[in-house]
């Protein structure tokens, strides 16, 4: 699974998270005595016109909070809604599809995480008929934000594949659809009075359009099954029909089918005629419960709390977080358990009074502030921990990343003088009274910034004499810019720069000393039309731009070169392959010049943060990288951080 999240605008964020291990998971649990489910409390409801006819339903394991789920039929569209019901985004799969029933969350080739596995392995000729194949499409789990819900997204899905089952020994149709997260192991289960069939194959090593034989496992004692799940941890398996579902407890190196010989346990559906057609059903990642749907316009999710007592357990941890003096911080943590753990907070290993939520905020930090904290989450059943470290800088790592001093004559185009400002933080800094000057100027004739003006993480901005931000748009292209640039404009005396030489120096709003600056350069004579610039291998200024290099280009409607907005050339997504070498791991890539590169890892792929490894590598030409670790570390996943 790749994943990429970009900054606001020097560049991509690439990781990749490996499911290490031939595509297992850890052993489960021992067996547990406690199956206990409250009755089902409605969490919202579907708000898609076009979704009436749900059938089935899973939980993300990689996005906390999403639910998959899809229409009964032919028709090619996945849904991710929240717990809440709104729809986040509607995915198409792009393939022909005869009748999907089920969807299922599990492990999928390789060392890739988190794959959707949608079941078209009903009746494809009607109600109750049968066929002697089924289709199953595999997609690696795309990443979904909860805050889609205020513009619900509509893209394609990527790396989809389609593999044919062929059942051994007949004919039949099917609505349950399950994947086990520890063998990756994937079971079709049939739709027919009485009892239902359970078919299994796996997938791992099975090409794109590849055609496999199933397995017959059992016969199981379940009539009319349209739905089937195996909880995120292994433990637990579940049939569903509308009015009635069954829960099997499954042991230490426990094959499913010896889980399902023994007897099962009936566990609450809301059933007709409130889910007048009832087919989803998903256990949630965090093994706090699971969640149900129904056919119908306007359907219902119902949760269903697990009653087990359990002791408390983080599915998101506190990270670690470096700010500059005078900001602020939100330690954020979620933590499951039963009861519901109650919080307290430790500095340095004192306790912190009045602090007994899930969340810290901090603000106007100092020196005084920085250090360890700890939330401890507690409850009858256990104690659980979370830790981390602030570190509090003086200043904020902003950097003067270009100038341009001399524009090449270009007669009827308003050019003039401009310089960018990148920001190195990971939190916003505002800008908003802040001042600079030139090499010559003091703080009493500085320009001040006024308004509000904030700079984000890894954006830059820049600032221009005497041209508006669309003159300046117009100079360098807008297509060639980015369209979240910030373009300052700013006007005075004394405040041009000067072609033969000169520099600039960068106060915050309160100090009183003109040697105390946040950022300075000097830069010599212009070579009329190209920028000093930034260099990102180095980390230093004042080398003329080449066209071509760390992102520079030509202007839209003049001679002059530089990269207004970039200090590397824009980020190209990566291809991460990963193989075993002498029995390590081996992440591979295509690097890119200037890049820095960070290998992270997690030991739960649902619950955590991602800690950096200590591995890390700039790029200092285009050839392929890899970075290595033993195949029996500790870790379980790896991912790939590029900036």
């Amino acid at each position: 699974m790749i994943e990429f999240v970009r900054s606001p605008s020097k560049g991509l964020w690439a990781g990749l998270a490996l499911w290490c291990g031939a595509g297992t998971l850890a052993l489960p649990a021992a067996c547990t005595n406690c199956v206990s489910f409250a009755p089902g409390a409605a969490l919202g409801t579907v708000a898609s016109n076009n979704l009436t006819e749900a059938s089935g339903l899973a939980a993300s394991r990689r996005n906390p909070g999403v639910l998959w789920t899809h229409n009964d039929g032919s028709k090619q569209s996945i849904y991710a809604l929240g717990t809440n019901g709104a729809r986040l985004a509607t995915f198409d799969m792009n393939k022909n599809v005869d009748d999907v029933e089920d969807i299922a969350v599990g492990p999928g080739p390789g060392l890739a995480a988190s794959y959707l596995y949608v079941g078209d392995i009903g009746g494809n000729q009607g109600t109750n008929t049968v066929r002697s194949d089924v289709k199953i499409v595999r997609i690696p789990e795309p990443a979904v934000d909860l805050t889609w819900e205020a513009n619900p997204r509509s893209p394609d899905f990527d790396g989809v594949e389609t593999f044919t089952l062929v059942y051994p020994d007949g004919s039949y149709d099917a609505e349950g659809l399950m994947v086990d997260p520890i063998s990756g192991d994937l079971f079709v289960v049939t739709k027919q009075p009485g009892a239902a069939r359970i078919y299994r194959a796996n997938l791992t090593g099975a090409t794109n359009k590849a055609t496999l034989a199933m397995e017959f496992i059992r016969s199981q004692a379940f009539s009319l099954a349209s739905a089937a799940d195996i909880s995120a941890d292994g433990t637990q398996i579940t049939l569903r029909r509308e009015d009635f579902a069954m829960l099997w407890q499954r042991c230490d190196n426990e094959a499913v089918g010896t889980a399902l010989a023994r007897d099962g346990q009936s566990i609450p559906v809301i059933g007709p005629p409130t889910e007048p057609n009832g087919e989803g059903f998903g256990f949630l990642a965090d093994g706090t419960g699971y969640v149900t749907i129904s056919e119908g316009v306007a359907s219902v999710i119902y949760f269903f709390a697990s009653l087990c007592p359990a002791p408390p357990r983080f599915t998101l941890a506190l990270s670690n977080a470096s700010v500059f003096a005078g900001g602020s911080i939100q330690f954020r943590s979620v933590a499951v358990g039963l009861p519901a753990p109650t919080f307290s907070w430790r500095f340095n290993g004192q306790s912190l009074a009045g602090q007994t939520g899930s969340t810290l905020s901090l603000s106007n930090l100092a020196a005084t502030n920085a250090g360890q904290y700890q939330i401890v989450a507690s409850n009858s059943s256990g104690v659980a921990t979370s830790m981390a470290m602030l570190v509090v800088r003086p200043k904020p790592d902003l950097r003067i990343t270009e100038v341009l001093s001399a524009a090449a004559a270009s007669p009827g185009v308003p050019t003039g003088d401009w310089w960018e400002l990148t920001s190195f933080e990971s939190q916003p800094v505002s800008l908003t009274g802040w001042r600079f000057n030139d090499a010559d100027g003091v703080l009493a004739d500085a320009y001040v910034f006024g308004g509000t003006l904030v700079i984000g993480p890894g954006e830059s901005v820049v600032f221009v004499e005497g041209l508006t931000a669309a003159q300046f748009r117009n100079w360098w292209g807008a297509s060639s810019l980015s369209p979240a640039l910030q373009i300052v404009t700013y006007t005075g005396n004394g405040l041009s720069l000067g072609a033969n030489g000169d520099g600039l120096r960068l106060w915050n709003e309160t100090t009183t000393d003109t040697n105390d600056t946040v950022a300075r350069v000097s830069f010599g004579a212009a070579t009329a039309g190209v920028t000093f610039n930034y260099d990102p291998l180095t980390g230093t200024f004042g080398g003329l731009s080449v066209l071509g290099a760390h992102g520079v280009f030509r202007a839209s409607i003049a001679p002059d070169i530089g990269s207004p907005g970039n200090i590397l050339a824009p980020v190209v997504p990566p291809l991460l392959h990963s193989s075993l070498a002498g029995g390590r791991i081996r992440i591979g890539f295509g690097a890119i010049p200037g890049h820095h590169y960070f290998l992270e890892s997690r030991n739960d792929l649902e619950a955590g943060t991602w800690d950096p490894t200590g591995d890390t590598l700039q790029a200092t030409n285009g050839q392929g990288v890899f970075f290595e670790k033993e195949a029996a570390a500790n870790h379980r996943f790896y991912r790939v951080r590029g900036e």
